[in-house]
Protein backbone atom coordinates (compact mmCIF):
# COMPACT_ATOMS: atom_id res chain seq x y z
CA UNK A 1 0.00 0.00 0.00
CA UNK A 2 1.34 3.68 -0.90
CA UNK A 3 2.15 5.20 2.42
CA UNK A 4 0.06 8.71 2.84
CA UNK A 5 1.76 12.12 1.75
CA UNK A 6 3.38 14.07 5.07
CA UNK A 7 1.33 17.12 4.39
CA UNK A 8 -2.11 15.23 4.32
CA UNK A 9 -1.47 13.18 7.51
CA UNK A 10 -0.91 16.22 9.00
CA UNK A 11 -4.43 18.02 7.73
CA UNK A 12 -6.13 15.32 8.66
CA UNK A 13 -4.17 15.29 12.65
CA UNK A 14 -5.11 18.84 12.73
CA UNK A 15 -8.39 18.61 11.81
CA UNK A 16 -9.38 15.71 14.68
CA UNK A 17 -7.46 18.10 17.13
CA UNK A 18 -9.47 21.06 16.22
CA UNK A 19 -12.74 18.50 16.64
CA UNK A 20 -11.40 16.78 19.66
CA UNK A 21 -11.14 20.43 21.44
CA UNK A 22 -14.78 21.51 20.17
CA UNK A 23 -15.79 18.37 22.42
CA UNK A 24 -13.79 19.10 25.18
CA UNK A 25 -15.89 21.96 26.34
CA UNK A 26 -18.33 21.68 29.08
CA UNK A 27 -21.96 21.19 27.71
CA UNK A 28 -23.03 24.74 30.01
CA UNK A 29 -21.61 26.37 27.39
CA UNK A 30 -22.35 24.43 24.26
CA UNK A 31 -26.64 24.89 25.34
CA UNK A 32 -26.11 28.62 25.04
CA UNK A 33 -25.26 28.32 21.34
CA UNK A 34 -28.46 27.21 19.16
CA UNK A 35 -28.00 26.36 16.04
CA UNK A 36 -30.57 27.99 13.49
CA UNK A 37 -32.02 28.54 9.88
CA UNK A 38 -30.42 31.96 9.46
CA UNK A 39 -29.49 35.26 11.34
CA UNK A 40 -30.07 38.78 9.96
CA UNK A 41 -26.74 40.12 7.99
CA UNK A 42 -26.35 43.69 9.38
CA UNK A 43 -24.67 46.20 7.53
CA UNK A 44 -21.07 47.46 9.02
CA UNK A 45 -21.23 49.87 11.41
CA UNK A 46 -21.44 53.28 11.30
CA UNK A 47 -21.58 56.93 12.43
CA UNK A 48 -24.58 57.74 10.41
CA UNK A 49 -25.13 59.09 6.37
CA UNK A 50 -21.55 58.47 4.53
CA UNK A 51 -18.27 56.68 4.92
CA UNK A 52 -16.29 56.21 7.92
CA UNK A 53 -13.44 58.76 8.58
CA UNK A 54 -9.73 57.74 7.80
CA UNK A 55 -8.76 55.49 10.90
CA UNK A 56 -6.64 57.15 13.96
CA UNK A 57 -4.63 55.18 15.43
CA UNK A 58 -4.58 54.87 19.53
CA UNK A 59 -2.80 52.35 20.22
CA UNK A 60 -0.77 49.49 18.79
CA UNK A 61 2.06 46.50 19.64
CA UNK A 62 3.56 43.65 19.66
CA UNK A 63 2.87 40.61 22.25
CA UNK A 64 4.88 37.19 22.20
CA UNK A 65 5.92 33.97 23.77
CA UNK A 66 8.63 34.71 26.74
CA UNK A 67 11.00 32.67 27.87
CA UNK A 68 8.69 31.63 30.67
CA UNK A 69 6.15 30.66 28.70
CA UNK A 70 5.03 27.18 28.29
CA UNK A 71 3.75 27.80 24.56
CA UNK A 72 6.54 29.10 22.42
CA UNK A 73 6.10 30.91 19.21
CA UNK A 74 2.97 32.98 19.82
CA UNK A 75 3.03 36.53 18.46
CA UNK A 76 0.37 38.85 18.57
CA UNK A 77 0.29 42.22 16.47
CA UNK A 78 -2.76 44.35 17.33
CA UNK A 79 -3.67 48.20 16.77
CA UNK A 80 -7.10 49.62 18.11
CA UNK A 81 -7.87 52.82 15.83
CA UNK A 82 -10.63 55.70 15.95
CA UNK A 83 -12.80 55.89 13.33
CA UNK A 84 -15.84 58.52 13.99
CA UNK A 85 -17.54 57.38 16.78
CA UNK A 86 -16.39 54.09 16.23
CA UNK A 87 -13.17 51.91 18.26
CA UNK A 88 -11.49 49.01 16.07
CA UNK A 89 -9.79 46.80 17.58
CA UNK A 90 -7.52 44.41 14.65
CA UNK A 91 -5.53 41.24 16.32
CA UNK A 92 -3.21 38.80 14.23
CA UNK A 93 -2.52 35.55 16.65
CA UNK A 94 0.19 33.63 14.69
CA UNK A 95 1.77 30.41 16.24
CA UNK A 96 2.79 27.04 14.19
CA UNK A 97 -0.07 25.48 14.29
CA UNK A 98 -3.08 28.24 13.92
CA UNK A 99 -3.25 32.04 12.80
CA UNK A 100 -6.07 33.66 13.73
CA UNK A 101 -7.30 37.11 12.58
CA UNK A 102 -9.79 39.23 15.01
CA UNK A 103 -11.85 42.41 14.25
CA UNK A 104 -13.62 44.00 16.89
CA UNK A 105 -16.14 47.18 16.14
CA UNK A 106 -17.01 48.75 19.49
CA UNK A 107 -18.52 52.27 20.02
CA UNK A 108 -16.93 54.97 21.72
CA UNK A 109 -17.47 53.86 25.09
CA UNK A 110 -16.11 49.92 24.21
CA UNK A 111 -19.51 48.63 24.17
CA UNK A 112 -18.69 45.68 21.40
CA UNK A 113 -20.88 46.12 18.34
CA UNK A 114 -19.64 43.41 15.96
CA UNK A 115 -16.87 40.63 15.98
CA UNK A 116 -15.24 38.71 12.99
CA UNK A 117 -12.24 35.84 13.51
CA UNK A 118 -10.74 33.79 10.89
CA UNK A 119 -8.88 30.72 12.10
CA UNK A 120 -6.44 28.50 9.98
CA UNK A 121 -4.02 25.99 10.18
CA UNK A 122 -1.24 27.70 8.10
CA UNK A 123 -0.09 25.72 4.88
CA UNK A 124 -3.86 24.34 4.66
CA UNK A 125 -6.03 27.17 4.52
CA UNK A 126 -8.36 25.40 1.96
CA UNK A 127 -9.07 22.66 4.29
CA UNK A 128 -9.18 23.87 7.88
CA UNK A 129 -10.04 27.86 7.74
CA UNK A 130 -13.17 29.13 9.44
CA UNK A 131 -14.69 31.93 9.52
CA UNK A 132 -16.66 33.56 12.09
CA UNK A 133 -19.15 36.94 12.04
CA UNK A 134 -20.91 37.87 15.49
CA UNK A 135 -23.12 40.69 15.95
CA UNK A 136 -24.43 41.93 19.26
CA UNK A 137 -26.92 44.48 17.73
CA UNK A 138 -29.99 42.91 18.03
CA UNK A 139 -31.89 41.47 20.89
CA UNK A 140 -29.73 38.81 21.18
CA UNK A 141 -25.86 37.87 19.57
CA UNK A 142 -25.51 36.07 16.25
CA UNK A 143 -23.14 34.16 14.74
CA UNK A 144 -22.72 32.95 11.27
CA UNK A 145 -20.03 30.67 10.52
CA UNK A 146 -18.53 29.56 7.22
CA UNK A 147 -16.02 25.95 7.15
CA UNK A 148 -14.93 23.82 4.77
CA UNK A 149 -18.54 22.24 5.67
CA UNK A 150 -20.65 25.10 4.75
CA UNK A 151 -22.25 28.13 6.28
CA UNK A 152 -24.29 27.94 10.08
CA UNK A 153 -25.97 30.60 11.65
CA UNK A 154 -26.52 30.57 15.51
CA UNK A 155 -28.05 32.31 18.15
CA UNK A 156 -26.59 32.77 21.55
CA UNK A 157 -29.00 33.30 25.08
CA UNK A 158 -28.53 36.19 26.68
CA UNK A 159 -28.34 39.89 26.06
CA UNK A 160 -25.81 42.37 24.97
CA UNK A 161 -22.29 41.14 26.55
CA UNK A 162 -20.41 44.10 27.87
CA UNK A 163 -17.31 42.47 27.21
CA UNK A 164 -15.52 40.40 24.62
CA UNK A 165 -12.81 37.88 25.10
CA UNK A 166 -11.27 36.61 22.00
CA UNK A 167 -8.01 35.35 20.74
CA UNK A 168 -4.96 37.43 21.82
CA UNK A 169 -4.73 39.19 25.18
CA UNK A 170 -4.95 43.09 23.56
CA UNK A 171 -8.25 42.66 23.50
CA UNK A 172 -8.87 42.57 27.13
CA UNK A 173 -7.87 46.22 26.91
CA UNK A 174 -11.08 47.13 25.99
CA UNK A 175 -12.58 46.02 28.61
CA UNK A 176 -10.74 47.81 30.75
CA UNK A 177 -10.87 50.72 29.45
CA UNK A 178 -14.88 50.67 29.30
CA UNK A 179 -14.34 49.26 33.43
CA UNK A 180 -12.28 52.35 34.33
CA UNK A 181 -11.45 50.86 37.66
CA UNK A 182 -9.87 51.95 40.60
CA UNK A 183 -7.23 49.50 42.66
CA UNK A 184 -9.87 46.84 44.31
CA UNK A 185 -12.81 47.54 42.24
CA UNK A 186 -14.70 44.97 40.42
CA UNK A 187 -16.83 45.26 37.27
CA UNK A 188 -19.01 42.22 36.41
CA UNK A 189 -21.52 41.14 33.41
CA UNK A 190 -22.11 39.32 30.92
CA UNK A 191 -19.31 38.56 28.88
CA UNK A 192 -19.20 36.94 25.35
CA UNK A 193 -15.88 34.17 25.06
CA UNK A 194 -15.06 33.07 21.79
CA UNK A 195 -11.58 32.04 21.89
CA UNK A 196 -12.23 28.43 21.19
CA UNK A 197 -14.41 26.51 18.60
CA UNK A 198 -17.14 26.95 21.02
CA UNK A 199 -17.58 30.12 22.13
CA UNK A 200 -18.82 30.67 25.73
CA UNK A 201 -21.48 33.30 27.03
CA UNK A 202 -21.25 33.54 31.20
CA UNK A 203 -21.50 36.20 33.65
CA UNK A 204 -17.87 37.43 34.35
CA UNK A 205 -15.72 39.72 36.29
CA UNK A 206 -12.73 42.12 35.92
CA UNK A 207 -10.88 42.71 39.05
CA UNK A 208 -8.28 45.31 39.33
CA UNK A 209 -5.58 44.18 41.83
CA UNK A 210 -2.68 46.15 43.17
CA UNK A 211 -0.15 47.87 40.72
CA UNK A 212 3.11 45.89 40.03
CA UNK A 213 6.76 46.34 39.52
CA UNK A 214 7.39 43.61 37.14
CA UNK A 215 11.03 42.54 37.13
CA UNK A 216 10.73 42.64 33.12
CA UNK A 217 8.01 45.18 32.42
CA UNK A 218 8.72 48.00 35.24
CA UNK A 219 5.19 49.53 36.29
CA UNK A 220 2.25 47.80 35.39
CA UNK A 221 -1.29 48.05 36.18
CA UNK A 222 -2.70 43.91 36.93
CA UNK A 223 -6.22 42.89 35.95
CA UNK A 224 -7.43 40.03 36.44
CA UNK A 225 -11.00 38.23 34.90
CA UNK A 226 -12.78 34.86 35.65
CA UNK A 227 -11.01 34.74 38.84
CA UNK A 228 -8.11 33.32 37.63
CA UNK A 229 -6.82 35.20 34.30
CA UNK A 230 -4.33 37.95 34.78
CA UNK A 231 -2.90 40.23 32.78
CA UNK A 232 -0.96 43.53 32.84
CA UNK A 233 -1.25 47.41 31.43
CA UNK A 234 0.09 50.52 31.09
CA UNK A 235 -1.19 53.30 32.08
CA UNK A 236 -3.60 53.85 28.84
CA UNK A 237 -4.74 50.21 29.05
CA UNK A 238 -2.90 48.65 26.74
CA UNK A 239 -1.97 45.23 27.60
CA UNK A 240 1.76 44.78 27.58
CA UNK A 241 1.82 41.06 29.20
CA UNK A 242 0.50 38.73 31.59
CA UNK A 243 1.15 36.25 34.27
CA UNK A 244 1.55 33.02 31.54
CA UNK A 245 4.74 34.38 30.09
CA UNK A 246 3.68 36.56 27.10
CA UNK A 247 5.45 40.05 27.18
CA UNK A 248 6.01 43.07 24.81
CA UNK A 249 8.00 42.05 21.93
CA UNK A 250 10.70 44.91 22.96
CA UNK A 251 11.35 42.78 26.79
CA UNK A 252 11.84 39.68 24.88
CA UNK A 253 16.25 39.04 23.72
CA UNK A 254 15.52 36.26 20.84
CA UNK A 255 14.92 37.48 17.27
CA UNK A 256 11.20 37.53 16.42
CA UNK A 257 9.55 34.65 14.49
CA UNK A 258 9.22 35.19 11.09
CA UNK A 259 5.76 36.15 10.08
CA UNK A 260 3.29 33.49 8.91
CA UNK A 261 2.06 34.77 5.43
CA UNK A 262 -2.01 33.90 4.57
CA UNK A 263 -2.74 33.08 1.18
CA UNK A 264 -5.61 35.80 1.33
CA UNK A 265 -5.73 39.35 3.55
CA UNK A 266 -8.21 39.27 6.23
CA UNK A 267 -11.73 40.62 4.65
CA UNK A 268 -13.96 41.54 8.18
CA UNK A 269 -16.56 43.22 5.65
CA UNK A 270 -16.79 40.99 3.07
CA UNK A 271 -16.89 37.15 4.68
CA UNK A 272 -18.06 35.54 5.53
Amino acid sequence: MEKPHTSSVRARAVLALMAALSLSVGCESCLKRKPVASVPRLAYPSCGAGELPAPELLASGVLRSGPEMREQGVVERYTLTQRGCLRIFSVRQEWPRQITDVEVVYDAEYRPLRAWKRMAVPGFEERTEDIRLYEFRGEHPTMIRRSPDGEESYRFEGGEPVALVGPGRALVGAWIRRARLEVGEVARGPVFDFRGLIERVEDGQLRRDADRDDHVLGAVRVFTFYGRETVFADSRGDVVGDLAGLLEASHVDSPLPPAIPSPTPPDPRGTP
